[in-house]
């Protein structure tokens, strides 16, 4: 068994990784904006947008195995705490969702590149359609996340 010290230390490395992985998700909401209204005006600016937006989609991807890891690690000691309670596995559904609606997010980002380079057909309001699908749908799964970790039921 884990000492509880380092169930400690890693619940806050956990806090701390999905702190950092909620504000940069809001931030490239802001940044994707900002991408949507010069994407057909300056493309110099567009494409120091998309280099800034990479750079927030890895973040998010480390942000996520941290959050994933720690989550596991302190499941090894807390495991028959957590482990049944329903809000817990509501919870880890939510995280799953979320993995793969970034997987998903990063599908179609890469077709908006490629689309910049006239390699693929797809519209540029499609594909605008369906990151913001992915955004909002994200967003009320961290929502929900939060909401389940404060307000905890069985």
């Amino acid at each position: 068994m884990i000492p509880h010290s380092f169930y400690l230390f890693f619940l806050i490395i956990h806090l701390t990784a999905f702190a950092l992985f909620t504000g940069t998700f809001f931030a490239s909401i802001i940044t994707g904006n900002q991408l949507w209204h010069y994407s057909q005006k300056d493309t110099a600016i567009m494409r120091a947008i998309l280099i800034t937006f990479d750079k927030y989609a890895r973040v998010m991807g480390i942000c996520l195995g941290l959050i994933v890891t720690m989550g596991i690690l302190m499941m090894v000691n807390m495991h028959k705490v957590y482990g049944p309670q329903l809000w817990f596995r509501i919870k880890m559904g939510m995280v799953i969702a979320i993995i793969i609606f970034r997987i998903l997010h990063a599908r179609t980002f890469n077709q908006f590149k490629r689309r910049l380079n006239n390699e693929a057909m797809a519209s540029f309001d499609d594909i605008k359609k369906r990151l913001s699908l992915f955004q909002t749908v994200q967003l009320v799964l961290i929502g929900g996340i939060i909401i389940l970790s404060v307000c905890r039921f069985n």
